[in-house]
């Protein structure tokens, strides 16, 4: 990744303005939750949208999906995830879930791996639900072996929605997004992420084995 000053940003549409960082307070449900969450996409699109006009990605390009090496998630991203896999075509949905699993695998062997939901065309599965992670990426140039050229106060402003995201699920967790969704299928987990009770005792296992980081350790 690199950045670079190319761009310096106009003057009025930086950051997140108090509204927007009000907003990011714990909600009162999950589905407030995920409408919060769709607000703080929302607010970082148009913070960084003379960053990325710029940008020389189209569709089918890829090339962040397939060499970046890690795809972040939240737990609250990866749960719309689920959901949305859920109100898949059962046939899809089997499809991504085996990709997943063996993404999952995999991915204890290497950096470097395409992710589970580019179909064959070099596309998002999941678009309208992709990870902050994935939102934030973009190249001014192309990427080849040096990978993508970002703008450094796009890289700035990524980082604070980051946190901000991560305020958002305050007992959640972040990691590579097939851990996070593997961290989901474990059903106490689930029901005790989403009924906002106490965690499972076997957690701390799980966390260590796919190396996941606790939102409460980051003082957000």
């Amino acid at each position: 990744m690199e950045v670079t000053d190319r761009h310096r940003q106009e003057k009025g549409g930086k950051g997140m303005t108090g509204s927007t960082k009000r907003r990011t307070a714990s909600p009162e449900s999950l589905e407030d939750k995920f409408k919060e969450l769709e607000v703080l996409y929302e607010a970082f699109e148009r913070a960084t949208a003379p960053f990325v006009v710029q940008a020389v990605c189209g569709p089918g390009c890829a090339d962040c999906c397939t060499n970046v090496g890690e795809i972040y998630a939240a737990t609250l991203e990866a749960l719309r995830i689920a959901r949305y896999m859920e109100a898949l075509p059962v046939f899809q949905a089997a499809v991504l879930r085996q990709k997943i699993a063996e993404n999952r695998v995999q991915k204890k062997r290497a950096l470097l791996l395409p992710c589970p939901f580019l179909d064959p065309q070099k596309r998002c599965a999941i678009y309208p639900v992709r990870p902050f992670s994935c939102r934030r990426l973009y190249s001014v140039e192309p990427c080849g072996v040096k990978g993508p050229v970002v703008h450094r106060e796009f890289w700035a402003l990524a980082e604070q929605f980051t946190r901000a995201l991560q305020a958002l699920d305050p007992r959640g967790y972040s990691g590579h997004l097939s851990y996070v969704l593997g961290l989901l299928e474990d059903p106490f987990f689930r029901e005790a992420y989403v009924a906002n009770r106490a965690y499972p005792a076997t957690l701390g296992s799980v966390l260590r084995e796919f190396d996941l980081l606790a939102h409460t350790r980051l003082g957000v």
